[in-house]
């Protein structure tokens, strides 16, 4: 009796672990915006670092449509980046942004905000800076 109930006891301590690392809305539905925020980001990184040595007259678009699609016309990457990936009720909100050989800055060089939402959380932004095509989270 006492091996059941330190087991249990145990068994206790590791959810206790892994219950704040659960992923946002597996037990009541609500979109997981962090997750989202963290792909765009993750994809935009890497649509400006392919863009900064794809060669010249060459660059990457990001089309902002309910979700992203990264270089779709594969003129740089080898198979385009679509999101977000995995998670329902999410969109995104903002204008298409493309990057450009060498200094991975934006095309029209004006700054570019996205906004990620779902469910009844708080809006997430993203911050494209048009000059030097640098991405911050927590809007511009």
């Amino acid at each position: 009796m006492l091996e059941l109930v330190v087991v249990l006891v145990i068994l206790g301590v590791f959810a206790l672990i892994a219950l704040p690392r659960l992923p946002a809305g597996l037990f009541d539905g609500t979109p997981d915006l962090v997750a989202a925020e963290d792909q765009l980001v993750g994809d935009l990184r890497r649509a400006r670092s392919t863009a900064m040595g794809c060669g010249d007259n060459k660059s990457v678009l990001v089309e902002v449509s309910d979700g992203w699609v990264v270089d779709a016309a594969t003129n740089c990457l080898a198979s385009p980046l679509a999101g977000p990936r995995n998670l329902s009720g999410v969109s995104v909100a903002g204008s298409d942004l493309e990057f450009r050989y060498p200094w991975g800055r934006l095309h029209n060089g004006e700054d570019v905000l996205l906004t990620i939402s779902g469910g009844s959380a708080d809006p997430r932004r993203i911050c494209v800076f048009g000059l030097t095509g640098a991405i911050q989270r927590g809007g511009c």
